[in-house]
């Protein structure tokens, strides 16, 4: 639990029990989670927490880098403990979120972006997902 904590500290996140066992979980599950995924392992290991202060805690946890929201129209937000640049792929039939790692597919929108910026935004980052059926 000390590498938890000074990973909140290191983050300038105040170290609370709530803080702590919400990291735990997203580490432990170490995959692509729901707020509903969240509550059931919390449930597993007999902590309750609002649904309020685990958003609020998803939300600092996410402004802070530790997690991504991936955010597709009409789904729930899924939330990604893998902060490094990467793209998903969704599968449209279970729901399923699988990590796409192609660094030169990353390099070459950044390459894009950066030569033709979108008028008015200050990209924080880029988000792609892939939507279809994995077979």
């Amino acid at each position: 639990m000390e590498k938890l904590r000074q990973i909140l500290r290191d983050n300038h996140i105040q170290v609370t029990q709530q803080r702590l066992e919400v990291l735990r979980v997203l580490r432990e599950l170490n995959t692509h989670v729901t707020v509903d995924d969240v509550v059931s392992a919390l449930r597993e290991r007999d902590v309750t927490l609002t649904l309020a202060t685990i958003y609020n805690i998803l939300s600092i946890f996410e402004k802070k880098g530790l997690i991504m929201k991936i955010e597709s129209a009409g789904e729930p937000i899924i939330f990604d403990v893998n902060t490094f640049p990467h793209f998903h792929i969704l599968d449209s039939e279970t729901r399923e979120v699988r990590d796409f790692v192609d660094d030169n597919l990353m390099e070459m929108i950044s390459g894009y972006l950066q030569e033709h910026p979108v008028s008015g935004l200050d990209m924080q980052r880029i988000d792609l997902n892939l939507i279809g059926h994995m077979e």
